[in-house]
């Protein structure tokens, strides 16, 4: 472990900083292998920082920007990470025992096992990481790579979890309460003893989970995959799981449009037919967690519409009508939102980022596209946690709506409106 003193952390930061400004100055910040023991960067810029290896046990990272940060195999215990922002960081092999990481943002953050080689060639093999009786209510961490971490006895009320991979996961005894699981492969986790009420477990994969003693009282479990699970040992009954269906079905045509689109989407475009439902009426309609990636909705009527947990990845929905919508927690990168009206919508823990694009058989040919929201009317809606990184908000309207914890890092912000007290997290 090497040490550093202030004035040396202190001056690589600002050379950090101007190399976070332009690459070709300043330089990137490599605290490797460092012992910061209980030191306070609270409020620090330190994404894209290498800190693998790193002692940071007690440390205070409160409000730090750890966007896209290596912390691989790091050490950090009981540290104090609450409302940070962690969205991609390596945390693969991280030690978390008793973080605090209530309010922190952790989409597509890894926690995956790995394995260093050392300077002697040396392999050593870093377990998944351990979150144990971690707190993390209110974390954000949609597409979040949890398979076969520890987070047993963990805090993780009304904490979003949505199109996470927890395959294998410990979650005994942990308090899940409220939480938000969305279409997460849990596969094979332990949940003995665990506190799911009012959780969201819709469109999970939860085959072969442990749920001896678990609490599934008024869970939500709608298209759950739930083989090899057996119900009889939790503390609910098996029979009070899963809501009943809708009483108002859907229209016939649109049920139809809608099966044909979903195995367009599940083919990758060789069956069934891309939807368009342009123009039309779906007001007050209950679409939550459907696949609508790549439908046409331009100029649709999605006033209080129910799409909670949707999939709309490069769907074009513009010049729409969506006061009142509800998309909280929808993966909508790459949308086309230009000139729709989301007046008093709620976007909590939406995702509107820059989709990557891919070639015919599903690789990556190296381009993103961003999500358009320009001139998109967002006055008084919920945005909180929600991710506009890269995206075009040239004259878009956030006035009135609430953005504690939205991102805006890479955005265009060009005329963009906001309310003198807004604070904003670019």
């Amino acid at each position: 472990m090497t040490s550093m003193t202030p004035q040396e952390i202190m001056e690589m930061l600002a050379e950090h900083a101007r190399w976070l400004s332009n690459p070709k100055k300043g330089a990137q910040a490599n605290f490797k292998h460092a012992d910061f023991t209980g030191a306070n960067f609270a409020g620090a810029k330190l994404q894209k920082s290498c800190l693998s290896g790193c002692k940071l046990s007690r440390t205070i990272f409160r409000g730090a920007n750890l966007i896209a940060a290596d912390l691989y195999a790091a050490d950090l215990t009981k540290a104090d990470l609450r409302d940070s922002l962690l969205i991609r960081a390596d945390l693969r092999g991280a030690e978390l025992r008793g973080a605090k990481l209530n309010g922190a943002n952790l989409q597509e953050a890894d926690f995956r096992g790995g394995s260093l080689i050392l300077s002697g060639g040396e392999t050593v093999t870093f377990p998944a990481g351990d979150l144990s009786d971690a707190e993390l209510e209110n974390v954000v961490a949609e597409k979040a790579n949890l398979n076969g971490a520890n987070l047993e006895g963990a805090a993780l009320g009304n904490a979003n979890f949505a199109y996470s991979q927890l395959r294998g996961a410990n979650l005994s005894n942990a308090d899940l309460h409220g939480a938000g699981f969305m279409g997460s492969d849990m596969a094979d986790c332990d949940l003995s003893g665990a506190d799911l009420a009012g959780a969201d477990l819709s469109n999970v994969n939860l085959s072969g989970a442990n749920v001896e003693g678990c609490n599934f009282d008024n869970v939500k479990l709608d298209g759950a995959k739930l083989d090899n699970v057996d119900f009889s040992k939790s503390m609910s009954a098996a029979s009070h799981l899963v809501e009943e269906a809708e009483t108002t079905p859907l229209p016939p045509n649109l049920q139809a449009l809608l099966k044909t689109h979903f195995l367009w989407v599940e083919t990758n475009g060789l069956k069934g037919e891309r939807a368009d439902l342009s123009g039309m009426d779906l007001s007050s309609m209950d679409l939550s967690g459907c696949a609508l990636s790549g439908a046409t909705m331009k100029g649709a009527n999605l006033k209080g519409t129910n799409l909670r947990g949707s999939q709309v990845v490069m769907s074009d929905m513009s010049q729409c009508i969506m006061e009142d919508v509800d998309l909280t927690d929808a993966v909508m990168e790459g949308v086309n939102l230009s000139r729709s009206n989301l007046k008093n919508a709620i976007l909590k823990g939406s995702i509107m980022t820059a989709v990557d694009l891919k070639g015919p058989n599903g690789e990556s040919i190296g381009k993103k596209w961003p999500a358009n929201l320009s001139a998109t009317n967002f006055t008084g809606a919920d945005l909180e946690g929600a991710n506009m990184t890269d995206a075009n908000l040239i004259d878009a309207n956030f006035k009135g709506a609430k953005l504690s914890g939205a991102i805006f890092e890479g955005a265009d912000m060009e005329d963009a409106r906001f309310d003198e007290n807004q604070k904003i997290s670019a």
